[in-house]
């Protein structure tokens, strides 16, 4: 059932999307200097539903980001959402430099308090580099989701098709507004402890869940 509703909301989510990019099509970010050290520059914070959300790059359903850094290369990481779900990041497992990865598929992992959480690939590629600092400081990935704590870069043979399966814009705020409002919902059914009075989820609520209601979450949100 879950593989099902995951097939029809991205069905739906890149219908709407196909038809405002047409219209807005993606610039893509010209090349770096140095491609394996993925800075962005400075941008204006933008929250959706109570997450941040950089428009400077598009979202997989399963709550990783690409930001492209070439015409073929693109750096990956966990949105803010995910972050919260998962909690403060004990250890990170990422892919090493030369594995292929296949969009939608686990790729890496990210270990707290709660448990581990296995992440998919946004993109099919190959890895070209992997975030050095996360394996001293692995808190970076869920601390600076956006920033320091990026995962890994890959290369990619048609990036820009890669991209039009992602969500951005609109759409990705859409998706974030369902997420956020389907996490409510399922926290409440589970336990309401984990909510404040305004009927969001408290600080790190994720150790305050038993482990399996944690990784049904995840499994469910993750896509995977």
């Amino acid at each position: 059932m879950t593989v099902i509703l995951f097939l029809l909301m991205l069905t739906i989510f890149l219908a709407i999307d196909f038809v405002v990019s047409r219209r807005h099509a993606p610039q893509h970010v010209a090349q770096t200097a140095t491609e394996s050290l993925p800075a962005a520059a400075p941008v204006e914070p933008v929250w959706v539903g109570g997450y941040q959300l950089p428009e400077d790059r598009r979202y997989h359903l399963g709550h990783t980001w690409v930001r492209p850094l070439s015409p073929t290369t693109a750096a990956v990481g966990i949105d803010d959402f995910a972050r919260h779900l998962i909690g403060p990041a004990k250890s990170v497992t990422l892919p090493e430099i030369g594995a292929r990865l296949t969009a939608g598929r686990p790729s890496f992992i990210v270990e707290s308090e709660a448990g581990g959480a296995n992440l998919v690939a946004p993109l099919t590629g190959e890895v070209i580099d992997v975030n050095p600092q996360l394996e001293t400081h692995p808190g970076l990935a869920t601390d600076e989701p956006y920033g320091r704590g990026w995962l890994f870069n890959v290369k990619t043979h048609d990036l820009a098709a890669g991209l039009r399966n992602l969500l951005g814009g609109s759409m990705a705020r859409r998706w974030t507004e369902d997420s956020r409002d389907r996490l409510n919902m399922q926290l409440v059914a589970l336990s309401g402890s984990v909510l404040q009075d305004g009927g969001e989820p408290v600080a790190d609520f994720a150790r305050h869940l038993p482990g399996d209601d944690w990784q049904r979450l995840t499994r469910d949100f993750f896509v995977n």
